[in-house]
């Protein structure tokens, strides 16, 4: 309990640490005077696709569960995607928020690793599809600010992944050490998505839609402040500050994820106080989408749902 709280202590002291830093280097007048003349219709259109993203996010994310026989409507998936999200942000890291969809999800005991699997390969499934959108921006002419090497290692990590996740079926037969690893934590269930190629296809596709989306989002924000970055940029902009602030050395990436923001978009000219300003407003889309899930998680019964299940006690839900 000890280590935990010494833990909590220390992500929040880099969390407190980097915003301090960022707002003690600029002016506050300047922030505010920014925030001000923020073009709200591009905030509201910010604000729209990124639900539209999430929900689309939980529709791919029961195609998963389906797959691994786990069968929701789409009205309870959406429910446990957007509690997920308010635990996510205001309990302090996205463990709480996947915890929650695995209980919610599951149901039963016996099903809590297949749930816990399907949330797993919804977030890597849109990193697979990330990693790609990045690499190609990365090819781009705005792309080649960043250092060739950095470039490179980029790249060629993608490539790797993909091929790597493409012949792990093969792998597994090839090196018994693999072999090993996979029946000791139990992945024998995710033999469906090769088996399934069509709707794994099909999921992908979902993952490359949601990270585009996602990118828009970004960019929206930035019409908003009159940020001259082009759209290009925002597309390995984006994944670049979505791996550093997944680092996990602050709570829910706060701090690391504005003062990557911050950084990244210094590259293409922009100030510090309209970076700040940047990521601020990007952290208010977040949160207000966020409290949609807090609203269905105190105002209907998933709470009580998400309680017995955690208590081990028989449920209607297959």
């Amino acid at each position: 309990m000890r280590k935990r709280g010494l833990k909590f202590l220390i992500k929040a002291g880099v969390s407190a640490g980097i915003l301090f830093y960022l707002l003690w280097s600029v002016s506050l007048a300047t922030l505010w005077k920014s925030f001000l003349e923020a073009d709200h219709l591009y905030i509201s259109f910010s604000l729209a696709l990124y639900l539209a993203g999430q929900v689309l996010s939980a529709y791919k994310w029961g195609v998963l569960a389906e797959m691994l026989g786990l069968r929701r409507s789409f009205k309870d998936l959406l429910a446990y995607y957007f509690i997920g999200m308010y635990f996510n942000l205001f309990m302090l890291g996205s463990i709480g928020g996947d915890i929650g969809r695995v209980y919610l999800l599951a149901g039963r005991e016996q099903s809590r690793m297949r749930a816990a699997y399907s949330i797993f390969a919804e977030r890597f499934t849109g990193g697979m599809a990330l990693s790609v959108i990045a690499s190609l921006a990365l090819l781009s002419p705005a792309g080649r600010m960043l250092p060739d090497p950095f470039r490179l290692l980029i790249i060629s990590g993608t490539a790797l992944l993909w091929i790597g996740v493409l012949l792990l079926p093969h792998l597994i037969g090839l090196l018994p050490w693999l072999g090993r690893v996979v029946e000791r934590i139990n992945l024998a269930d995710y033999d469906v998505f090769w088996r399934e190629r069509r709707r794994t296809a099909w999921v992908l596709g979902l993952s490359f839609l949601f990270q585009g989306i996602n990118v828009l989002v970004v960019a929206l924000v930035g019409l908003a402040l009159g940020l001259r970055v082009p759209l290009l940029a925002y597309f390995f902009i984006v994944p670049m500050v979505d791996v550093i602030s997944a680092i996990p050395v602050s709570i829910s990436g706060l701090g690391v994820r504005e003062g990557s923001y911050v950084f990244f978009l210094h590259l293409f000219g922009v100030g510090t106080a309209q970076g700040l300003t940047f990521s601020l407003l990007l952290l208010a889309v977040i949160m207000i989408s966020s409290l949609i899930g807090g609203g269905v998680y105190l105002w209907t019964d998933y709470p009580i749902q998400l309680r017995r299940r955690r208590a081990d006690l028989p449920s209607s839900v297959q």
